[in-house]
């Protein structure tokens, strides 16, 4: 999915009807706070009055822009243009960032993710990813409620940053899970880094004010000649991150979830 389709299902407001949500140059109304309906009606005679002078169609933009160029013009009108462009901007950093943790939104995944295997199949590249789990996140929200629930994420969300590498894309893939994507790093190698993660954070929350010590649980995925596609590798991670959390606190050893020495289950 491109950032255009993205910001597209941000403004989609879903249970209304298309014909009743008036639009100007893509936004509707209520999200830049100006009524559209008598700008319209304005912008409509201004473009029929255009198109019969001219003599040919004239595209609702081209007539916005000659409106505004007029003296006197419509108050109305100059003020959607300047909070539509603070509102575009407000999309495109929804469509791209997760405002809670200050990570990557799931949005741009698909395309980083697709983008980062082709370039290691095409160049014989390792490449794998983390797949983290925030262990019993439930209990936190259910004890002490949602509030306290976001400051983990926030606080996760910090510092995974805060450790990751120049080249890692770190997502929040939905709800208390997230993705870090790991450019040119081999499983092994990855299996280290997860690990650094998860005794970083346990270590950052001494200073962090949590109401309770928070434990992740994190797979490891790591590109194989086996795999067909970017889905693959997620599998992979997905089913390593599962394992992982059936004991919790825990980095799972065997890369794609593939069985592990008991001597390495062992949590520190």
């Amino acid at each position: 999915m491109n950032l255009l389709a993205v910001v597209n299902q941000i403004i989609d407001q879903p249970g209304e009807p298309e014909e009743d949500v008036p639009r100007l140059l893509g936004l509707p109304g209520a999200l830049v706070g100006v009524d559209l309906r008598k700008i319209l009606d304005d912008l409509d005679v201004h473009r029929k009055k255009m198109e019969s002078e001219l003599g040919r169609t004239v595209h609702e933009a081209a007539a916005l822009l000659d409106l505004l160029s007029q003296e006197g013009s419509n108050n109305d009108i100059d003020d959607f243009c300047v909070l539509r462009k603070d509102a575009m901007q407000d999309l495109m950093h929804a469509a791209v960032y997760d405002k809670l943790t200050g990570l990557f939104s799931r949005n741009i995944m698909e395309t980083r993710l697709r983008e980062e295997y082709r370039r290691a199949s095409r160049y014989d590249l390792p490449l794998s990813i983390l797949f983290v789990d925030v262990d019993d996140f439930k209990a936190i929200n259910d004890n002490f409620g949602h509030a306290e629930g976001d400051r983990v994420l926030s606080f996760l969300g910090r510092t995974i940053l805060e450790r990751l590498r120049e080249v890692d894309i770190a997502l929040r893939y939905g709800g208390e899970e997230f993705i870090i994507i790991l450019p040119h790093t081999d499983g092994e190698t990855a299996l280290d880094l997860a690990n650094e993660l998860r005794d970083g954070i346990f270590k950052a929350q001494e200073r962090a004010g949590l109401a309770l010590p928070v434990t992740i649980s994190i797979g490891v995925g790591t590109m194989t000649k086996e795999m067909s596609s970017e889905s693959d590798l997620i599998d992979a991670a997905d089913k390593a991150v599962y394992l992982a959390k059936e004991r919790k606190n825990l980095v799972w050893p065997g890369l794609n979830g593939e069985p592990a020495d008991d001597c390495k289950l062992e949590m520190p």
